[in-house]
């Protein structure tokens, strides 16, 4: 993207190198989020793809092991963002930041996904979510938020009985649940920092939404929209990457049982083993490190194919 104004979407300072520029796009309630800007190498121009991190987590997890650079060599420009209350968007929780998830769903991603299609031309744009990126776009998309051309959910699915087959899985995520919420009551919000299980802490509202889905079997928006039942809307191609390496946060069952009720055409990819042929990647570890660059290199031929 070139250093104009457009809509909402204003770069800031030249980043860290010299193909990477930095963005601001801000939200309807006028929340200020960050992001990092790639253009495509050479002059194939692929598409637009928009890279939503994980919770706990900020953009920087797409740049660890060369993700956000694999996409642009094939044609791509990529946005990565950070959610409001990660990185360097917004005010984090640890210092008085609160945010719902229902704030992701209709406000953060809206906008980013709205100034990205009004620079995009006729390109297609592509929303690649990591573990809370891709559900969070599934509810945007299937609720009429966003539009998308099409989608790919790396590692993410929601904690909900109908989607986990194993009882010991299901206590254990129930168990993790609770221990979240008892954490949030007595912190006044999750300290994952802290606790060493990111590099970002979790508001108490947003959470909420989280523990109630596993607690009640239902997700839904704090006003009651049935997001479940809106993945029946979201007819754009859609593709799901789960690895077998991932034991509790995204086991692969779950994925695959999360994204069939898509009601466009699904294309479901399992990770096995790592690329060095070691055991298969973790959660993070799908975008975090290279052990999993072949099913990158399916993802963006996916990408190639679902937007022709």
């Amino acid at each position: 993207m070139q250093p104009e104004r457009a809509r909402g979407l204003k770069p800031r300072t030249r980043a860290r190198d010299d193909a990477l520029d930095e963005i601001e796009v801000r939200t309807d309630d006028g929340v200020a989020l960050r992001g990092d800007v790639r253009e495509p190498i050479g002059k194939e121009r692929a598409g637009v793809a928009i890279l939503a991190h994980a919770m706990m987590a900020r953009r920087g997890e797409f740049e660890r092991a060369g993700f956000a650079k694999f996409l642009p060599a094939r044609g791509w420009r990529t946005i990565a963002f950070d959610f409001r209350g990660h990185g360097d968007s917004g005010t984090p929780a640890a210092r008085g930041g609160t945010w719902t998830y229902d704030d992701l769903v209709t406000r953060d991603l809206p906008a980013v996904v709205a100034a990205v299609r009004a620079r995009a031309k006729k390109l297609p744009v592509v929303v690649v979510g990591h573990s809370l990126g891709g559900h969070v776009v599934l509810a945007a998309q299937g609720t009429g938020r966003i539009a998308a051309d099409a989608i790919v959910g790396l590692a993410s699915n929601v904690w909900l009985r109908d989607f986990e087959p194993s009882r010991a899985a299901w206590l254990m995520k129930r168990a993790t649940m609770a221990l979240v919420r008892r954490t949030c009551e007595r912190r006044g919000y999750f300290p994952a920092r802290v606790l060493r299980m990111g590099s970002d802490d979790e508001a108490s509202a947003y959470f909420a939404a989280l523990v109630r889905a596993t607690e009640e079997n239902q997700w839904r928006s704090d006003d009651g929209v049935d997001y479940k039942a809106a993945l029946a809307n979201v007819t754009i191609p859609v593709l799901s990457l789960a690895s077998d390496g991932d034991l509790l946060n995204c086991r692969p069952i779950c994925a695959e049982r999360f994204h069939s009720l898509c009601a466009g055409p699904r294309r479901f990819e399992r990770i096995r083993r790592a690329d060095d042929g070691g055991r298969a990647p973790g959660h993070m570890e799908i975008v975090t490190t290279d052990r999993a660059q072949s099913a990158w290199a399916r993802t963006e031929a996916w990408m190639r194919d679902a937007t022709r």
